[in-house]
């Protein structure tokens, strides 16, 4: 799974900027204390901060869900291709995180998957599309 390394490397450069910001704004505050723009241009580079550390935190949660309900996926594929004894890599599915319903197509075979109340065990069906012209197998 590749990652994008774009937000990290602009997240860097916005914390390196803000940081010198608050340098450069504290040093003129200690200088000038009679001077009160340079306090509140430090309180309001500070919070950008707090703001943008806060913003990438819940970037970072959200990923590492996406990663979570990826896996889980994977995980669920290795074990309907062990049970129908076929490669992981020819099964295809309509959803990277586990949901009710999902199906699972595995060569001309396409199942229904429903699991129990805490996701850990499941049960395939055979399903039918009513028009399988219209489907289109997207690689990742």
């Amino acid at each position: 799974m590749e990652h994008n390394n774009e937000p990290n490397f602009l997240f860097i450069i916005g914390i390196i900027i803000l940081a010198l910001a608050i340098f450069v704004t504290a040093f003129l505050y200690f200088k000038n204390r009679s001077n009160n723009k340079y306090r509140a241009l430090l309180i309001i580079f500070a919070f950008g901060i707090v703001l943008f550390i806060g913003i990438n935190y819940n970037n970072y949660e959200q990923q590492l869900d996406i990663n979570n309900k990826t896996n889980q996926t994977l995980e669920l594929m290795r074990s309907v291709a062990k049970d129908k004894k076929v490669s992981a890599k020819k099964l295809y599915s309509n959803s990277s995180s586990l949901t009710e319903g999902m199906l699972i197509k595995s060569g001309k075979n396409i199942y229904r998957v429903s699991f129990d109340n805490n996701l850990s065990s499941y049960t395939l069906s055979n399903a039918s599309l009513i028009n399988s012209g219209k489907i289109t197998l997207i690689k990742k």
